[in-house]
């Protein structure tokens, strides 16, 4: 048979074709389960590929490089790249090829970074409740996920309700239940767009469907479905030297990489699981089946007395209580497992948690936990109770930006409440910790007040803090401008409310002094005060009612037994 010159050409094109197709990347790099000496990189592909990372720690400039493996198109692609030094950023980049190939397609360079060493400084960014649902942005949760790779943070932590599989439907009963694994690569996608640079943590939610109350026994419901098909597309950390957390087999799954904890630098962190163990759903009547489940239970509590960590943190999709639908902070904190109360106010830790150690958030309060982040309610609100504070965490996706009129309505009423969107910045230095609400507006939505990366909030939480109060019997100040949401009210304009807690019953005295050192107002002068929290207010006037001058101004609030605390106000009036 003789074939033209164009024949010849034509099959050249189609085998050249051809191959293109076959080294098509499906869902490109996500970083995850680093560690202070190696780091994972996920990717898929279409049809059998070889695949290796080469790496430095200069930019462009590639010291070392993997093994080439070998992965078939129905098998996540994953590359573990060990022999890292801690504390360092590294460069890598992709090679992938057809078994055997001398070719091979290079992938674009990106970045990551190994454990921080204690006393480094460093940025994590937190997100929750993704959704990409029918009130879901997809341009303002690109534009968010770019603002948290914009920030340079190690890693990102997800609070989970991303797939959303047990609100969308599967269009069967039975495998292969296409609904799952269409989530799994549609969010996948929007996560490719910063993950390749920043380690992804997840924290699983409600609507990831791997609730105990969807669990029969078999291998045919959504729970093992979801849970297969996470692990596949996502790299949680499994327990090794490095990560601790649930060391259990599940029947169908193996391991299912839903709790763990770390160290960071300064910090620890700690991701909850409140689902699998919670079995039936909880209603109304029956708060207390929201558990963690007691090996969970004990495995949070051995983490937290062999932490030596400065800082704490303990991320979950909600509280493990809450109202019958699991939503609000600390309005609902005392309630169940959590608090360790009935509906009703009475006590019912002992009858409903018959040999554990106490409540969840007594707990971490005795542990000096930091901060609790927590989703599903939709909205960004900082509270506390106890010296931890409640940080409910914003949509990163979600396109009203003017209200949270739904806040009462999901059980929140007290604390510094904003609408969405956007995500948490939060800084870790050995000096303490500093967390920004990082806004996001689409160009559309920006204004003279508006912009996009804009801090709406933010507030700061030092190496001696409210847990330092606690043992000390010092007061800790907190100085807030409430009309105008500012957490640290220097400049304020009418007036500043002083909150402080007494920790030991003792006479109290409260003043106001100019920077002269003169004492412009008593606020409180030798009065009994009991352990509790109290509230003043400062008006800007001295103690004949008349307005005292724009400058800089001292607060003193001391005690009987030798405390003492003060700090600087700014005043300022237009």
């Amino acid at each position: 048979m003789k074939f033209t010159k164009y024949a010849i050409a034509s099959i050249l094109i189609l085998v050249f074709a051809a191959h293109a197709k076959a080294q098509n990347i499906l869902q490109t790099e996500v970083l995850g389960k680093p560690t202070n000496n190696s780091i994972s990189i996920k990717c898929f592909f279409d049809t059998t590929v070889e695949i290796r990372a080469e790496y430095g720690t200069i930019s462009g400039t590639y010291t070392n490089q993997t093994s080439w493996l070998t992965y078939n198109s129905t098998q996540a692609a994953e590359v573990v790249v060990s022999g890292l030094n801690v504390n360092t950023k590294y460069f890598y980049r992709i090679h992938y090829r057809l078994p055997g190939a001398s070719a091979f397609t290079t992938r674009p360079e990106y970045s990551f970074t190994t454990q921080r060493m204690v006393g480094s400084l460093f940025k994590f960014v937190v997100q929750a409740d993704p959704h990409m649902d029918e009130q879901s942005d997809t341009a303002l949760y690109s534009l968010t996920l770019r603002n948290e790779l914009e920030d340079d943070p190690d890693f990102l932590i997800d609070l989970g309700d991303f797939l959303m599989t047990d609100k969308l439907k599967n269009s069967s009963n039975v495998v292969p239940h296409d609904t799952i694994p269409y989530r799994c690569k549609l969010l996948r996608k929007h996560y490719e767009k910063s993950c390749h640079s920043m380690p992804l943590f997840i924290a699983l939610g409600n609507h990831e469907g791997e609730a105990g109350w969807n669990l029969n026994g078999t291998a045919n419901n959504i729970a093992v479905w979801d849970a297969i098909e996470r692990k596949k597309y996502f790299s949680n950390p499994s327990p090794n030297t490095f990560y601790t957390g649930d060391t259990t087999n599940q029947q169908y799954i193996g391991q299912r990489e839903n709790y763990y904890a770390w160290q960071w630098g300064d910090a620890q962190y700690i991701v909850l699981d409140p689902y699998w163990y919670t079995s039936p759903k909880p209603d109304s009547l029956h708060g207390w089946r929201w558990t963690l489940g007691k090996t969970q239970y004990d495995w949070l509590k051995t983490t937290l007395e062999n932490s030596t960590a400065k800082f704490k943190f303990v991320f979950a999709h909600q509280l493990i209580g809450g109202d019958p639908d699991g939503r609000g902070g600390v309005e609902y904190a005392n309630r169940y497992e959590w608090g360790g109360d009935n509906l009703d106010g009475t006590a019912g830790w002992t009858t409903n948690r018959p040999g554990w150690y106490k409540p969840i958030k007594d707990l971490l309060t005795e542990h000096k936990v930091n901060i609790f982040f927590h989703g599903h309610d939709h909205l960004f609100d900082k509270q506390e109770k106890d010296c931890l504070v409640y940080q409910e965490t914003p949509q990163p996706s979600h396109p009203n930006f003017t209200s949270v009129n739904y806040a009462a309505s999901y059980g929140y009423v007290t604390g510094q409440i904003l609408p969405q969107s956007g995500h948490i910045r939060v800084t870790v230095s050995p000096a303490g910790v500093q967390v920004d609400y990082v806004r996001a507006y689409l160009p559309a939505n920006e204004n003279a007040t508006r912009h996009n990366k804009d801090i709406s909030a933010t507030y700061f939480i030092g190496a001696i803090n409210c847990y330092d109060s606690l043992n000390t019997g010092i007061p800790m100040l907190y100085n807030r401008d409430y009309a105008n949401e500012i957490v640290y009210p220097n400049p304020f304009m009418d007036k500043t409310k002083i909150e402080f807690d007494v920790h030991q019953a003792s006479e109290f005295s409260l003043s106001i002094f100019n920077a002269e050192g003169v004492e412009v107002r008593k606020l409180l002068y030798n009065n009994p005060v009991t352990v509790g929290k109290y509230q003043m207010n400062w008006d800007g006037k001295n103690g004949y009612g008349v307005d005292l001058p724009n400058g800089i101004y001292i607060y003193k609030l001391q005690n009987k037994l030798g405390s003492s605390s003060s700090g600087k106000i700014i005043l300022r009036r237009n």
